[in-house]
């Protein structure tokens, strides 16, 4: 899989901050033509081809505003970024903590990882509570929880246009409160430990941890 592909499986290879966006450049690969049939026309035979592209690709560009683990000497990053749905889901932040791995002497994203970031009252960051993380196959293993964490300003997401199944499944109780068609975040956790839930799921899954 792709994943698995640009996955690194040595957490040395490994490199999490905290980042703020600079810029992120849609920049597609060179096609790439592929024979995947045959046409037979009156005793003559033709190899039918498509451009197989199963990802975007862009290249990203980070402020490093702190390093969580690896080693990076420079106070930004470019990486690689693939994505199956389009523009990644993280460029809607301004900042995030960010997970990117060496493979081939290039970096690239970890496929969809990334936790968005908000400033607390304490002066830490802090991500709201993170369902799908929390509900991963490898549940069994996470050791840290959710806590109440008090946000410099109000952290929330519009729930206007979701069924009330889908609000309690995405936003649920007592991790968000639900107001004035806002679901309001309430739980969530700090840096240190969105990373060990990051290490005990989805990076324990690929064999980086």
């Amino acid at each position: 899989s792709l994943t698995s592909a640009f996955g690194q499986n040595r957490k040395d290879s490994l490199i999490v901050f905290i980042g703020e966006k600079i810029e992120l450049t849609y920049s597609p690969e060179e096609r790439k033509e592929a024979p995947i049939d045959t046409i037979i026309v009156e005793n003559h035979t033709f190899v039918r081809q498509v451009s197989i592209n199963l990802d975007m690709r862009y290249i990203a560009k980070y402020k490093i505003l702190q390093l969580v683990h690896g080693s990076y000497s420079a106070d930004t990053i470019e990486f690689v970024v693939f994505d199956h749905y389009g523009e990644p889901a993280f460029s809607k932040y301004q900042n995030v903590l960010m997970f990117v791995s060496y493979y081939n002497g290039k970096l690239y994203h970890e496929k969809y990882q990334y936790f968005d970031l908000y400033m607390t009252q304490n002066g830490k960051w802090a991500s709201p509570f993170s369902r799908g993380d929390y509900n991963h196959p490898f549940k069994d293993s996470i050791t840290v929880k959710p806590e109440i964490i008090f946000f410099k300003n109000e952290v929330s997401f519009p729930v206007d246009n979701l069924t009330s199944d889908a609000i309690k499944t995405w936003y649920p109780n007592p991790y968000y409160e639900i107001k004035n068609g806002k679901a309001i975040a309430v739980y969530g956790n700090y840096v240190d430990d969105l990373f060990k839930l990051k290490q005990q799921t989805v990076l324990k899954a690929r064999g980086i941890y």
